[in-house]
C-alpha cells in the first residue's frame, strides 16, 4: 500500500542537525568531516538556510515547512523526500535528484534546478515484519511527477531539467525559465505564467488550462478608469457619504494597479472574482471588503484592517497577512461581522502572525 506523506523517521533536534551541517560542510571542503546522511529523517521546521549542502543525502526526509533558503543543495539526494511548504528561496538545486519529492506549497522564488532530475518515483522500504512504500505525489493508480502545485517559483530557472508528468496546477511561475526542459505530461492548469515564454513549455493547450497569462491590452486601457473609481470610493468614506460613491471592481483584472491600493481607506469594497495576484493593499482599510472567488495569490496585506472582510472562496497562496487585523467588525447594531476564509486556498501558517480573535 502506498503511503503518500506518512512515513516512520526518526525526530532530530536543531541542535543535532547544526553538528551534522558543520561536518557536512567540512567534508565538502576536504577538511575531514563527513557527509551528511539525512536519509528519512523528520526535519520538519529546521532550518538548513544558507548551507553548503552539496551531495548531502536527504533521501524519503521529511522537510515539511523547513527553512533551506539560500542553500547550495548541487548534487543533493532529495529522493522522495517531503518538502511541502518548505522556504526554499534562491536555493540551488542544479543537477539534484528530486524525483518523487512533493513540494506542494512551498517557496522557491528564483531558485535554481537546472538538469535537476524531477521525474516520478516511489521509495520502497523494506523492513523486518513489513514492505512499505512512499509515494509523496500518486494520483489515483498512477505515479505522477513531482508535485510543486500551489508552489511560489518566481524567476525559479528549470534549464534542462527532467520534469516528465511536473503538477504546476495552481503554482506561480511568473519570470520562470523552462530553456531546454522536458514537460512530457507535465500539467499548469490555473498556473501563473506572466513573463514566462510558453514556447518553451511545448505542451498542448489543455495543459494550461485556466492559467493566467500576461496581462492583455484591453486591462491596461481601464486602469486609468479603475483608479477613478478607487478615488471615488475612498472620498465616499472619507466624507461619510457626502461625495464619491462606492466602487465596484468585480470582474476586473486589477494587477496593472500594481500598489495603488497601498494605505487606502476602501471599507466595503466590492472586489469580488478580480484577478489580483501580487497586488500590494499592506495597510490598507478593507473593512468589510468583498474578495469573494478573487485570485490574491501572493497578495501583500500586511498590516491591513481586514476585520468583518470576506475571502471566501478566494485563491490566497503565499498572501502575506503578516500583522493584519484579521478580528471582528462591531456594526453600528450591536452585531458583530467575522471575517469569512470559507473555501479560501492558503495555508495555516500564513495566518500565524495576522491579528485574530481570541476564542
Amino acid at each position: 500500500m502506498a503511503d503518500r506523506y506518512k512515513s516512520k523517521q526518526a525526530a532530530i533536534s536543531q541542535q543535532e542537525l547544526n553538528g551534522i551541517l558543520r561536518a557536512h560542510e567540512a567534508y565538502v571542503a576536504r577538511r575531514g568531516g563527513l557527509r551528511a546522511n539525512l536519509a528519512h529523517q523528520k526535519l520538519d521546521g529546521l532550518i538548513l538556510a544558507n548551507c553548503n549542502l552539496e551531495e548531502a543525502d536527504f533521501s524519503g526526509a521529511s522537510l515539511v515547512g523547513a527553512k533551506l533558503y539560500g542553500s547550495n543543495l548541487y548534487r543533493a539526494t532529495l529522493f522522495c523526500a517531503d518538502l511541502r511548504g518548505c522556504d526554499l528561496r534562491m536555493a540551488k538545486l542544479t543537477r539534484a535528484n528530486l524525483r518523487g519529492a512533493s513540494f506542494k506549497g512551498a517557496t522557491l522564488a528564483y531558485a535554481v534546478l537546472d538538469k535537476a532530475d524531477l521525474r516520478a518515483g516511489t521509495m520502497m522500504i523494506v523492513g523486518t515484519k513489513e514492505i512499505s512504500l512512499i509515494d509523496r505525489n500518486r494520483s489515483g493508480q498512477n505515479p505522477t511527477g513531482v508535485d510543486f502545485s500551489n508552489c511560489s517559483l518566481k524567476g525559479a530557472s528549470f534549464g534542462d531539467a527532467t520534469l516528465d508528468g511536473a503538477n504546476f496546477s495552481g503554482a506561480m511561475l511568473q519570470g520562470a525559465s523552462f530553456k531546454n526542459a522536458t514537460l512530457t505530461n507535465a500539467v499548469f492548469k490555473n498556473a501563473v505564467l506572466t513573463g514566462v515564454h510558453l514556447a518553451e513549455l511545448h505542451v498542448p493547450p489543455e495543459a494550461l488550462a485556466e492559467s493566467i497569462r500576461d496581462i492583455l491590452p484591453q486591462a491596461m486601457a481601464k486602469c486609468d478608469d479603475l483608479k477613478s473609481k478607487i478615488e471615488a470610493h475612498q472620498q465616499w468614506i472619507i466624507t461619510q457619504g457626502k461625495e464619491g460613491c462606492p466602487a465596484v471592481l468585480d470582474g476586473e483584472d486589477l494587477r496593472p494597479m500594481h500598489e495603488f491600493f497601498t494605505g487606502r481607506r476602501l471599507s466595503g469594497l466590492s472586489a469580488r472574482h478580480v484577478v489580483g495576484i501580487g497586488l500590494d493593499f499592506s495597510e490598507s482599510q478593507l473593512q468589510a471588503a468583498k474578495f469573494e472567488g478573487a485570485d490574491l495569490r501572493g497578495a501583500n496585506f500586511s498590516r491591513a484592517d481586514l476585520r468583518g472582510a470576506s475571502f471566501k472562496g478566494a485563491k490566497l497562496a503565499h498572501a502575506n497577512f503578516e500583522g493584519a487585523d484579521l478580528g471582528a467588525l462591531e456594526m453600528a447594531n450591536g452585531t458583530k461581522l467575522l471575517p469569512d476564509l470559507a473555501g479560501a486556498e492558503l495555508m495555516d501558517q500564513q495566518l500565524h502572525n495576522a491579528i485574530r480573535d481570541q476564542g
